[in-house]
């Protein structure tokens, strides 16, 4: 072969040859595909306090996946009395009162508390849905792009944020088989439950902790966790095997083949108390604690495993106030952004 002829085969050879990425979408196209099948959920007890967190439809059947620490009481090992979840409107008015309407009842499937992961089941008949599909959590690799999609706490309905796969971190807190996703993608408290994206709109991880502040008080940022997709899978497996999921592609596939097609059996389990672990031998990871937002959780004595922590507010929503409240904090918010405009006015040096 001569030169020429060479220099012509390698370059048919490299046109042929897939691109770096390829088949990935843009994080617009993301939201606008996947964003529908993203939800609200509001967790109301008897008393009118609860919790407010995100979570995704995995099905055709109403199945929602979430956070434990969402939709299960902390001072009890059962589920709140009222949970209700809303599905995201075709056009986001960035109004609470127009965006939050005609909730869904739902009922809690089946739960881990350890594992910080619940299944929901929406009731009744709520029409064509749309379905998050799984991701193989296998393949993916640090920098690799990723989306979270939830409720941040102080910010807007269905926040689209992005950024990348940082590291993997298994066993996180102490629990055996809690292996997450380490990301910089923006994730805050009210993110619990909702989906981690990656660049095929597939969900490979389920967003549930954080990072803010070390032992030290030395600020952490961009320090968040999503437990990995096929972790999610094997709990499933375990819990309810005739629950199909949706994997990458649009292909139902059941978590474990069932002998025969059935409909999905759907029934409230008998409440477990939390199961307990033996930590791992790795350190354990500065996560947020709940009873004290601005305190960082030492390090694990060998003995003693971390409890998973939660992203949703230390103080609980009231269900009648959660609008109002949205409306105030972006009130403020306005009205700290014009004070510090006018300051920077007044001292154009700074």
């Amino acid at each position: 072969m001569n030169r020429l002829s060479f220099f012509v085969a390698a370059l048919a050879v490299l046109a042929a040859a897939p691109a770096a990425g390829q088949g990935e979408i843009s994080a617009r196209e993301i939201y606008q595909r996947v964003g529908p099948g993203v939800v609200l959920i509001m967790a109301v007890g008897q008393g009118g306090a609860g919790e407010l967190g995100t979570g995704s439809i995995i099905d055709e059947q109403g199945h929602v996946l979430t956070n434990a620490h969402v939709v299960v009481r902390s001072d009890a090992s059962q589920p709140f009395s009222s949970i209700r979840v809303y599905l995201k409107p075709a056009k986001l008015s960035g109004d609470p009162q127009t965006d939050l309407i005609n909730p869904l009842a739902a009922k809690v499937v089946t739960w881990d508390r350890a594992l910080d992961l619940a299944l929901l089941q929406i009731e009744g008949s709520p029409g064509r849905l749309t379905v998050v599909p799984f991701g193989d959590a296998a393949a993916v690799q640090a920098g690799d792009p990723v989306v979270a999609i939830g409720h941040p706490e102080q910010g807007g309905l269905w926040t689209l944020t992005q950024g990348v796969v940082s590291t993997v971190v298994a066993n996180l807190g102490g629990v055996q088989g809690k292996n997450v996703f380490q990301t910089d993608a923006s994730i805050n408290r009210g993110n619990s439950g909702g989906p981690l994206l990656d660049g095929h709109g597939a969900m490979i991880g389920v967003n549930t902790s954080m990072a803010r502040q070390a032992k030290d008080g030395l600020t952490i940022t961009s320090v968040n966790f999503s437990i990995q997709s096929d972790v999610v899978k094997g709990w499933l497996a375990k819990n309810d095997p005739q629950v199909r999921y949706i994997a990458a592609g649009g292909a139902a596939k059941a978590v474990t083949a069932p002998a025969a097609e059935q409909p999905v059996a759907v029934s409230q389990p008998t409440p477990e108390p939390p199961v307990e672990t033996k930590p791992a031998a790795a350190p354990s990871v500065p996560q947020v604690d709940i009873t004290a937002p601005e305190k960082v959780l030492a390090k694990a004595e060998p003995a003693k495993p971390v409890e998973p922590k939660i992203l949703t507010p230390v103080q609980p929503y009231h269900a009648e106030e959660l609008i109002q409240k949205e409306i105030s904090e972006m009130d403020d918010m306005g009205k700290e952004m014009e004070r510090e405009i006018q300051r920077r006015q007044q001292q154009p040096g700074q």
